[in-house]
């Protein structure tokens, strides 16, 4: 029987190998690919998944890109016959580049002549309220793209804008 105890394990299968490497490795890439999956749709902007976008009170804020020409502040009296209301703006002019910025900075004085014009035509009721903000900027912006250039004025940032 000794003999027959030695060969009986002989008979046995194998033991069990370890799963291959490339299981493993399969395993722990389809792990990091779903956290990445994940990451992606929590920080993705609600408009590119489909869902509808959801209304935020601020606008977005935009970088700055182009060189920027500081504009002195304007106070003007705004036209409204028989009371002394003010308006006080601080620009700033965001340029496509450094030429457009130049040409800016030589013909401040024309620059100034014009916003000042336009400024004190306006009445309180039209400068009150994001949109009134908004079409002087695009007046203000137009103001100055006659005396610069066409294409050349990348946006009008109010720095300071009171009505007083």
């Amino acid at each position: 029987m000794s003999d027959a105890d030695e060969e009986a394990p002989a008979d046995l299968p194998p033991p069990r190998p370890r799963p291959p490497m490339i299981v493993v490795a399969l395993l722990v890439v389809n792990l990091l690919a779903s956290g990445f999956l994940v990451f992606q749709t929590v920080t993705r902007p609600a408009h590119a998944t489909g869902a509808p976008a959801k209304e935020s009170v601020e606008a977005p804020r935009k970088e700055v890109v182009g060189p920027m020409v500081v504009l002195e502040p304007f106070v003007v009296n705004l036209d409204e016959p028989g009371t002394s209301r003010y308006l006080k703006v601080q620009l700033q002019a965001e340029m496509i580049d450094a030429a457009a910025a130049k040409t800016l900075e030589r013909n401040k004085t024309l620059v100034r002549d014009g916003v000042l014009g336009y400024l004190s035509g306006l009445k309180v009721a039209e400068t009150l309220g994001a949109a009134s903000k908004d079409r002087i900027r695009t007046a203000l912006e137009e103001q100055v793209a006659e005396i610069v250039g066409e294409g050349r004025v990348r946006r009008i940032i109010f720095a300071d804008f009171v009505v007083q």
